[in-house]
């Protein structure tokens, strides 16, 4: 949703395993149950009059349980539920930044953090993980800002989360990557926690980061928090809300098990498509185009990691019971009511005009499509969103407004199909 707009950077996926499936398209479309036929809302909709291109229009096949080539996305985006968002350690971190996606394998702990990390998680067999990342809004890039990266990287057994966060400590404090040692630190009220500090100088200023590891039985939580020098005290701080929010969170997550935790027989494993909201989405042409992140069902909390504004994303979808939100080309939500719904559509539809995007012209037959217009240094970004009762599409683009148009339409059209009803 309002999504920043990025795609991953060539070293995730050089470090990635490629493991997303795609769909098939070839069953037979399902009867419409959408609202537009006399509805209020959507009188005006001219299905003649839609140019969809070359996109379905109609709901996918269901894509059924995880298998174990597509577990570790599939698990990793569902950890993105239980990762604490930025904003919850400090509210003004909202301006999403790189990286903030599923870890695939411990070699994505390189991206994060160094080469050095990747491969020490790696070796200890780190399973998956998902990493969050947001500073302060500035003005320029040169303006001082606090930083927060939250992680959580899952492995086989309690020794080796442990095992992880000792010899990645260590490595901070012994081996120079051209960034300096850390030095070694302690915060009194956390003595499980392995931190240390290091300070550098940019042109706004001294700043100084802090690196904390805390093995939580299978699971290594990770606090990286950078300000100013003359606010050290506030890494401090930033770390242990992070770990007050973060423990409790992830007790919640109900972990596909291993063979080994299942008595060594292989687990059931997961349904892809959580309350049934993914075949809703327009599918992506490339099948790795978010190396993980998409073809995806996810709640509140998930949808803020990578939005434009996330407190208030996980509030408004918290608001109007939208509990599984499909990522795919397009986003869906679904609300818990028609009311809920129009809420979603029009809330963000304002944060978006808030953040200087101007209103641009609906499709041809859609006159009811919400679609905005910036002019930015990556070029013309394209949002479209349009609600169907208790749902609501989303489409975005850049330098292609045809095609952003084409999206919304066919997203539409595929929300007449959708189920009105579903729990």
């Amino acid at each position: 949703m309002r999504t920043t707009m990025w795609r991953p950077a060539a070293a995730v996926l050089a470090a990635a395993v490629l493991l997303a499936g795609c769909a098939s398209t070839d069953d037979a479309p399902a009867e419409p149950t959408g609202k537009s036929g006399g509805d209020a809302q959507t009188a005006a909709v001219d299905p003649a009059a839609l140019d969809t291109g070359d996109y379905l229009i109609t709901p996918a096949p269901e894509f059924g349980r995880a298998t174990q080539e597509t577990i570790l996305d599939v698990d990793g985006q569902r950890l993105a539920e239980f990762t604490v968002v930025p904003f919850e350690i400090d509210p003004e971190l909202t301006s999403v930044k790189m990286p903030t996606m599923v870890m695939r394998s411990g070699k994505n702990l390189g991206v994060v953090l160094s080469d050095a990390a990747g491969d020490i998680a790696h070796k200890n067999q780190m399973l998956y993980g998902y990493v969050s990342t947001a500073t302060t809004p500035t003005t320029k890039t040169t303006d001082p800002s606090r930083s927060v990266v939250q992680a959580v990287m899952r492995f086989n057994n309690p020794d080796d989360a442990a095992a992880t966060a000792r010899e990645i400590h260590q490595n901070l404090l012994t081996v120079d990557d051209g960034t300096g040692l850390e030095t070694a630190e302690n915060i009194d009220i956390l003595p499980h926690t392995l931190v240390s500090t290091g300070q550098t100088n940019f042109s706004a200023g001294p700043e100084v980061s802090v690196n904390a590891f805390t093995p939580h039985g299978n699971y290594l939580l990770y606090t990286w928090a950078k300000a100013p020098a003359a606010e050290k005290d506030w890494t401090a701080r930033a770390v242990a809300k992070a770990l007050s929010l973060q423990e409790p969170l992830i007790d919640q997550f109900p972990a596909t098990p291993t063979r080994a935790q299942n008595g060594g027989q292989s687990p059931e494993l997961p349904m892809i498509d959580q309350d049934k909201v993914l075949i809703y989405a327009i599918p992506e042409d490339d099948a790795q185009a978010q190396l993980g992140d998409d073809m995806a069902a996810y709640g509140p909390r998930g949808m803020a990691h990578r939005s434009t504004n996330p407190p208030l994303t996980y509030k408004v979808l918290t608001a109007a019971g939208s509990e599984h939100n499909a990522v795919y080309k397009t986003s869906v939500y679904r609300a818990k009511d028609d009311a809920g719904a129009h809420t979603i559509l029009t809330e963000f539809h304002n944060d978006l005009l808030a953040e200087g995007f101007t209103t641009a012209p609906t499709p041809p037959g859609l006159p009811d499509a919400k679609c905005v217009t910036k002019d930015t240094v990556n070029g013309t970004q394209d949002y479209c969103m349009v609600a169907n009762g208790r749902y609501v599409g989303e489409a975005s683009g850049t330098d292609n407004k045809k095609d952003v148009d084409q999206q919304i339409s066919a997203q539409y059209l595929i929300l007449e199909h959708a189920d009105q009803d579903a729990e």
